[in-house]
């Protein structure tokens, strides 16, 4: 009777997620201790918003070694732009698609 609820077809955006392992990407961002400040993080989700993708993103705190997994409201789709962005508010190094 057709694909099930939730089968993505061969080719879709869902097929192109997929790492070469077979799993999902993901967005990993890390948040030093001293970039832990309300400002900071407030400038992180406006800049994660602005660039709504398919990819899940992941925070990890360094002081607490703790990881979060944010909203479905803050995928993102991964770009240069999307990547210098954090980097100048992070650091180098801060932003990583697995």
């Amino acid at each position: 009777v057709g694909a099930a609820a939730g089968a993505a077809p061969a080719g879709s955006a869902a097929t192109e997620r997929r790492s070469a392992a077979g799993r999902e990407q993901r967005v990993y961002i890390r948040i030093g201790a001293q970039r832990e400040q309300p400002a900071v993080l407030a400038s992180l989700k406006k800049l994660l918003a602005s660039h709504p993708g398919p990819l899940p993103t992941l925070l990890f705190y360094e002081r607490e070694r703790r990881t979060v997994a944010l909203s479905d409201e803050l995928r993102v789709k991964p770009s240069p732009e999307l990547t210098g962005s954090v980097e100048r508010l992070l650091g180098e190094g801060s932003i990583r698609v697995k």
